[in-house]
């Protein structure tokens, strides 16, 4: 089996499923339900706390259902090492469909490699496949090295976002 930094110099040639020998050794696939378990330690890994399980599982399953909504997953072998989810809003100030990246994450001990670049790459398809004119990202302001990941993958910090709990 290849290790992720050869995986990561070929990808580009194999699309998004690489095989070996007839084996998919990684690919990016759907989320389904079954899958929780593993989205519901990402998100908490990318939130760095825990997260309310009950009330993330009543969003996952009914998002899961949302024809404009995408969650995907990076599998590996049967591991899941990477999650992103994808919202398409049509917007009136854009006059158009915007595809809105909410999350991603690839598991700590497998950054670096260009997985995350892969997931990314891959959602900017999706999103043109969906019609979409734009592809937005908010980001804490606190996660500086996900700043260096969108500039570094052509994106620009073009907005500021307010927020306030009510």
């Amino acid at each position: 089996m290849l290790n992720y930094v050869e995986f990561y110099n070929m990808w580009f040639v194999n699309h998004y499923d690489f095989v070996e020998e007839g084996v998919k050794v990684m690919e990016i696939i759907e989320a389904r339900i079954e899958h929780f378990d593993k989205v519901y330690e990402l998100i908490c890994e990318l939130e760095q706390a825990s997260m309310n399980r009950q009330a993330l599982y009543q969003v996952y399953t009914d998002n899961l259902s949302n024809k404009d909504i995408y969650y995907l997953l990076v599998v590996c072998g049967s591991e899941v090492i990477g999650f992103a989810s994808l919202h398409i809003q049509r917007l009136l100030h854009h006059a158009s469909s915007i595809g809105e990246l909410q999350e991603i994450i690839i598991c700590d001990s497998k950054r670096g490699l260009g997985i995350g670049n892969m997931l990314f790459n891959h959602i900017k398809k999706v999103a043109a496949e969906q019609g979409c004119s734009e592809l937005e990202v908010c980001c804490s302001q606190k996660r500086k090295e996900s700043h260096k990941f969108y500039l570094k993958n052509d994106m620009k910090n073009s907005h500021y976002k307010f927020t306030m709990v009510i």
